[in-house]
């Protein structure tokens, strides 16, 4: 029994600690803590993983050693360079990569890591790293912490209460201009207002659903054409978007999938092209569908130019090109499309052409 009058003495402690450490039941020990821990050798491949963050399916690939620290935790990214983890151009903006830059070095490095994940699923990371030598030779201690449930809250939280504020903000001045306006002027602007605040209460419940896997999908026949001619309309409804030009192709083609989702990815396309131009900018949209492959597209394009490293990052939860505090739009996307529509999205920007958002969907 435990007895608060009692210690053991130095000798005692160092040989016990000496005893737990060299045990094999050390590493058994560490399974169960909340962080994953790796060690490296130098040349990035893990010679110690306390615990998978993500199950495999296959048991005989639960065995990382020698790999990379993107092949043992499911990356999506690393089948896009010929060597896997660290060759690829994504590589260039992972925030594990940058810590390992760090400690390769001789510092600590500490990041954030949003890793898609093979399964569909995305992991976002706190990464801290620290070199280490042991008998001549140079590694890599790496303590990863899952926050994905913090960042998706706070991301969440922050982009809904940032848009409710702003609507907030424009009722207020209504309320102080209120006599000074004509009446059609304020019809025009309480129903902005009410079908943003709609708009913004419908995206937090969709993403969250989608975050949590709790979303049901409800599959049906959409007309292609009519429901990008409602979204384009729909936007140009509101003040802010009333002044910008759209040409707008579109075809006539039915397919059953997602009608909610679907309006959602095309709302947020469109949306970005919006914010990225000014009024003087026109906007492609234009809709389609292939008959041989039963598979509708969407093409939204702005003159806009988006740098490489951007783009890299574009599709990465919590990140925006407006800045800190923005941002589910391309996310949603990329999420909505893939996981749900079972589509497929590209976006393609150079300085002469301007950026092309791009969706691909089956009929299902």
């Amino acid at each position: 029994m435990f007895d608060p009058t009692i210690k053991s003495d130095p000798a005692t402690l160092k040989a016990q600690a000496n005893l737990i450490i060299q045990s094999g039941l050390f590493p058994e020990l560490l399974r169960d803590t909340p962080n994953i821990i790796m060690i490296l050798n130098m040349h990035r491949q893990v010679l110690y993983l306390n615990r998978l963050p993500v199950p495999r399916q296959q048991p005989e690939t639960n065995r990382p050693t020698g790999q990379r620290p993107g092949e043992c935790l499911g990356c999506i990214n690393i089948k896009e360079g010929e060597l896997g983890c660290g060759s690829t151009e994504f590589c260039n903006v992972c925030g594990f990569n940058l810590a390992l830059k760090t400690s390769e070095s001789g510092k600590q490095g500490k990041e954030e890591c949003n890793i898609s994940l093979n399964n569909g699923s995305s992991l976002t990371l706190s990464v801290l790293t620290r070199p280490f030598e042991y008998m001549d030779e140079g590694f890599i201690f790496a303590a990863l912490e899952d926050i994905s449930d913090r960042k998706r809250r706070q991301m969440l939280e922050n982009i809904f209460l940032h848009d409710i504020m702003n609507s907030a903000a424009i009722l207020q001045g209504l309320n102080e201009a209120f006599d000074d306006l004509p009446e059609k002027k304020v019809r025009q602007m309480l129903s902005d207002v009410s079908t943003a605040i709609s708009d913004e209460v419908q995206s937090y419940r969709l993403i969250s659903n989608v975050e949590t896997r709790t979303l049901k999908p409800n599959y049906e026949e959409v007309n292609i054409g009519e429901i990008t001619e409602e979204v384009v309309r729909s936007l140009n409804n509101m003040q802010k978007f009333s002044q910008r030009k759209v040409e707008l192709k579109k075809a006539g083609d039915n397919i059953i999938t997602e009608r909610t989702l679907l309006r959602r990815v095309l709302i947020n396309m469109v949306k970005n092209a919006f914010e990225a131009t000014n009024n003087h900018d026109p906007v492609k949209v234009i809709s389609g569908f292939d008959p041989k492959t039963r598979k509708a597209y969407f093409t939204v394009k702005n003159p806009q130019f988006i740098p490489r490293s951007s783009q890299l990052k574009l599709f990465q939860k919590a990140y925006s090109t407006k800045g800190a505090g923005r941002g589910w739009g391309a996310y949603s996307i990329k999420i909505l499309t893939e996981k749900y529509l079972r589509g497929t999205v590209r976006v393609e920007s150079d300085e002469a052409e301007g950026t092309t958002f791009s969706i691909c969907i089956p009929s299902l």
